[in-house]
């Protein structure tokens, strides 16, 4: 029952499984709208490698937000 605890910890007032949630799609979208602008031509600026280092750190944040989901439901 550790890490269901730790899944409802609250953060902000919500339980952090759900800020986790929150932030992975927020961090999903950087993720997306980085590869879109670098098609269209309007980030010039920004290299395309924080593209694939927004993906990785988005599926760190998916394993955890999903171990943590999955803990609540099978009692770890």
């Amino acid at each position: 029952m550790i890490i269901a605890a730790i899944a409802y910890t609250p953060v902000l007032g919500l339980p952090l499984v759900v800020v986790l949630g929150i932030v992975l799609f927020i961090s999903l979208c950087i993720t997306a709208s980085i590869a879109v602008m670098k098609r269209r031509g309007g980030l010039q600026n920004v290299p395309f490698t924080w593209h694939f280092w927004m993906a990785r750190i988005s599926i760190l944040i998916a394993l955890l937000h999903g171990i943590l989901g999955i803990s609540v439901y099978i009692g770890i």
